[in-house]
């Protein structure tokens, strides 16, 4: 059967696609990508390496096991992993949300629980795109990741303008286990609207075996300089708001809500990033595009290097800042998956998009493991002074990130795959007009 945009069963598909997203990343980003995970683990009696280590787990894990998952995917078919990997996600999930039960362990029983959770969204991620593939045409995809993106980003935005006001200024370690839990209920969403999502055929089987299938994914020039490049984008920004956020927190003692309320605005920023990177695309230029967002990323991360002092301006300012940088954070990730997608080769998707998710997924989880890293050696002065000007090693963590930055924007002549196809690759054009 060939499923075509105006097939209810697509629809259907999409519809609970989308639901499923609404129901699943908020816990992840609560768990694993917001201030309620810093806060928690703070409250557990992490300090400032350890917490910022455990927003890295996720990314981390999808770079490392996506294609070990992949090759499950291949085996068994997307949806038996799925179910089986989002039923171990969220036993973790509940497990994470009792660490403060389990008295002096709470902190390993959390980083367990979080690591194995990461573990299990790893094999998630590896069949997700391919079961999207069953039912996507090419042309469907970017407004597809847009409305899903928003949709679940608002979502997102939603349950942590909720968090915050029911955390209060310094909230009790039962007030940040209840909103862990609430999170965890969500997020079991996931999984039940993916097992009512039709199945159909896959429209190009694979062909390859996991090591031919690895070699070709290697092979393709095009899909791996993207690849790259998407290693070094991610690894120059996707730590930027954990670490402003531990700042916040650590540096500039804002209140624990005004954190959490920080970490709403930059998922909004995400939020308004899908929705509206299409018509910056269509401003600057398809070519233009990936420029002028690098541009945007260094204005805004030495912007954030200003900041110093705290006060309730500063927090505003300080979300304002997030918020666009988290902007780029999403469009740019659109730009990312609709690439990455198209330049897969029909035959081989399956391990092509894990090749590529494991650059982009590691390089996001290398963005906040090695800061975390440098803040735990010891190896930063508290403060050092550049004449009249003092920095703190906040700042001075901020200010390398910018340079990492500006350097990976080399790569932009370096890689002529960043300017991906109008429409998809060659090979996947001419087997969608066969279809």
């Amino acid at each position: 059967m060939s499923a075509g945009t105006t097939d209810p069963r697509v629809r259907s598909a999409e519809r609970l696609a989308i639901l499923s997203s609404c129901c699943g990343f908020p816990g992840e980003v609560v768990l694993t990508d917001s201030a309620v995970i810093l806060l928690f683990a703070g409250a557990l009696g992490a300090g400032d390496m350890l917490s910022l280590l455990t927003t890295s787990f996720l990314p981390f894990f999808n770079g490392l096991c996506m294609i070990p998952m992949a090759a499950c995917v291949m085996r068994y078919g997307h949806r038996a992993v799925i179910l089986r990997v989002l039923a171990l996600s969220s036993l973790m999930y509940f497990l994470a949300a009792s660490a403060p039960w389990f008295g002096e362990g709470a902190m390993a029983v959390l980083t367990g629980a979080v690591a194995l959770f990461s573990f299990g969204v790893s094999g998630f991620v590896a069949g997700w795109y391919p079961m999207l593939d069953t039912f996507l045409t090419p042309g469907a995809r970017t407004p597809f990741f847009s409305r899903m993106r928003f949709s679940h980003q608002l979502v997102s935005v939603v349950f942590l303008f909720l968090a915050g006001s029911v955390l209060g200024a310094e909230p009790p370690v039962g007030r940040l286990q209840a909103v862990l839990f609430g999170a965890a209920l969500l997020f079991c969403g996931r999984g039940i609207c993916i097992a009512r999502i039709p199945e159909f055929p896959v429209r190009k089987a694979e062909r390859f075996g996991f090591r031919s299938g690895l070699a070709r994914a290697a092979g393709n020039r095009k899909l791996a300089g993207f690849s790259l490049y998407l290693f070094l984008l991610n690894l120059s920004t996707f730590g930027t708001v954990p670490l402003t956020m531990l700042y916040l927190k650590r540096g500039l003692n804002a209140p624990d809500n005004a954190v959490v309320y920080v970490s709403a605005a930059s998922l909004a920023g995400m939020l308004f990033g899908y929705l509206g990177i299409g018509r910056l695309e269509r401003i600057a230029g398809r070519r233009r595009i990936f420029p002028v967002i690098h541009l945007l990323y260094v204005l805004l991360g030495g912007m954030l290097c200003l900041i110093h002092s705290g006060g309730t301006a500063v927090w505003i300012l300080a979300g304002g800042i997030l918020a666009a940088y988290s902007f780029l954070l999403g469009g740019s990730s659109i730009l990312a998956s609709s690439g990455m997608m198209a330049l897969a080769t029909p035959g081989n998707k399956v391990m092509a998009m894990a090749f590529s998710g494991t650059f982009s997924y590691g390089a996001t989880g290398l963005a906040r493991v090695l800061p975390s890293l440098l803040l735990g050696s010891g190896m930063l002065a508290e403060r050092w002074h550049f004449g009249e000007v003092s920095v703190s090693r906040w700042q001075t963590l901020l200010l390398l990130i910018c340079f990492l930055t500006a350097f990976s924007s080399i790569f932009l002549i370096l890689v002529p795959a960043v300017s991906a196809p109008e429409g998809g690759s060659d090979s996947d054009k001419q087997s969608h007009e066969k279809r």
